[in-house]
């Protein structure tokens, strides 16, 4: 019998936290019955995918957006941003409540880098409720105490484990806290397709080497400058090369869509299940990125998206060269990046970087995340339904009413309230009140 569970994340800027947990998910199908409760505008594409076959089948999954404090149509009122947080921190506390509640969770896992104070509030209100953190190594210096020191709320903390982790300076390194785990990458959950098959699904060439340019989402560092770099090397080479470029949901850069030559994955997820269409990649250095690419050994060349305010991306490619899996170029260095895609494309460089990714570490981690969340869920009692719902009403009314909506493709655009699929009348009833005291819709 498969056992309930509530994986959450965090918003992003990418599709790190989620894929991380859909991983969990597949890694532990048949065994855990996960609900899926995102805070990111891009649930609808993994809410697509899963539609549509594209994600192997995970029998009881069902997914819920929660829209985070930054959503445009949240209600700011008179006092700005620390009035929203002050009303969103409740709400947060009550939507996690309910859901757990509705799904009978055991477990609740969280993916994300700020333990939220309205995540800890429903910890408080679910005791016998098992929590755990999903924490990713690799944090810049000097950033996160406070974060950190959520740490003992939970029952366990996971940290994912990383192919470059022996270059990790920042403050998670030391600490004690946490279950260290393998890497963790959808890859190890898919099946391997044959390279010409999956050129021929992506609409590619099937005769033709293939490069991935996958620039990120472009919310921290703009890589438009770089990305035509890469374009301006492969325009120079006569080896045949068809570009490939992904674009997600949530991206912010338009790169390739001026260039016939040039083909745009709009919002194709979940991309580690075709990476054997690609004979090189150019990426940015993301956890998630890397370890797909790496872990499916496509000769890679990382240039990393160096704003964000946790991810040490840098210090990840610079790692990963040094050990000779990865090439890497800083983006702004345009000529070290034109170098290093003339690197790329030549045959024999990108031997020499598929033989050393054959020494890496299997990416198994989601399944013994998966194990480690079954033996915590053992014992343990379905949540007891709140007998009242908390939280502080919103005094600033907002236009029209607030719906509730069991479609994903609405979650984040405009005051529309998703819904589990198949959710209680009393679960609605509830979620209603909730929704009338932060909108008074």
């Amino acid at each position: 019998m498969s056992v309930p569970v509530l994986l959450v994340t965090s918003n992003g800027v990418g599709m790190g936290h989620l894929t991380r947990q859909l991983t969990l998910a597949l890694s532990g199908a048949g065994r855990l019955e996960p609900t899926l409760a995102s805070l990111s505008a891009a649930l609808p594409t993994v809410a697509r995918a899963a539609a549509d076959g594209r994600l192997p089948d995970v029998p009881g999954l069902r997914l819920e957006h929660v829209p985070s404090r930054t959503a445009s149509w949240m209600p700011s009122g008179r006092a700005g941003g620390l009035a929203r947080t002050l009303a969103w921190e409740p709400y947060l506390r009550d939507r996690l409540v309910l859901l757990a509640a509705e799904t009978g969770a055991r477990v609740v896992v969280f993916d994300g880098v700020v333990p939220y104070r309205g995540l800890l509030e429903a910890r408080r209100a679910l005791p016998g409720t098992a929590f755990v953190w999903m924490r990713r190594g690799m944090w810049r210096p000097g950033v996160g105490a406070s974060w950190l020191a959520a740490a003992d709320a939970f029952d366990l903390v996971v940290e994912p484990g990383d192919f470059a982790g022996r270059g990790d300076t920042g403050p998670t390194r030391d600490r004690g806290d946490a279950r260290r785990v393998a890497p963790v990458a959808m890859t190890d959950v898919l099946p391997v397709v044959e390279p010409r098959d999956a050129r021929r699904h992506l609409g590619l060439d099937p005769d033709r080497p293939a490069l991935l340019l996958a620039p990120g989402s472009g919310v921290h560092t703009d890589l438009t400058a770089a990305a035509d770099a890469v374009l301006a090397s492969v325009d120079a080479s006569d080896a045949g090369w068809q570009v490939v470029v992904t674009s997600q949901r949530i991206a912010r850069h338009a790169i390739g869509q001026d260039r016939a030559d040039v083909t745009v994955l709009r919002d194709v997820y979940p991309l580690a299940g075709w990476m054997t269409a690609f004979d090189a990649a150019v990426g940015a250095a993301g956890y998630n990125a890397v370890h797909e690419l790496l872990s499916a050994r496509v000769p890679t060349l990382l240039v990393p998206s160096t704003g964000h305010e946790t991810d040490d991306q840098d210090a990840r490619a610079r790692v990963l060269a040094e050990d000779g899996v990865a090439l890497h170029a800083s983006p702004d260095d345009l000529a070290t990046v034109r170098a290093s895609v003339e690197r790329l494309l030549d045959a024999g460089e990108r031997d020499a970087l598929r033989d050393a990714t054959g020494g890496l570490p299997a990416a198994t981690g989601g399944r013994e995340a998966a194990d480690l969340v079954l033996e915590l869920a053992a014992g343990r009692p379905a949540p007891a339904w709140p007998e009242r719902v908390g939280g502080r009403r919103w005094p600033a009314p907002v236009r029209g009413s607030v719906a509730l909506s069991d479609d994903a493709d609405g979650a984040g655009e405009r005051p529309v309230e998703h819904v589990l699929a198949g959710a209680s009348e009393r679960y609605r009833d509830a979620r209603r009140r909730v929704a009338r005291r932060l909108y008074r819709g």
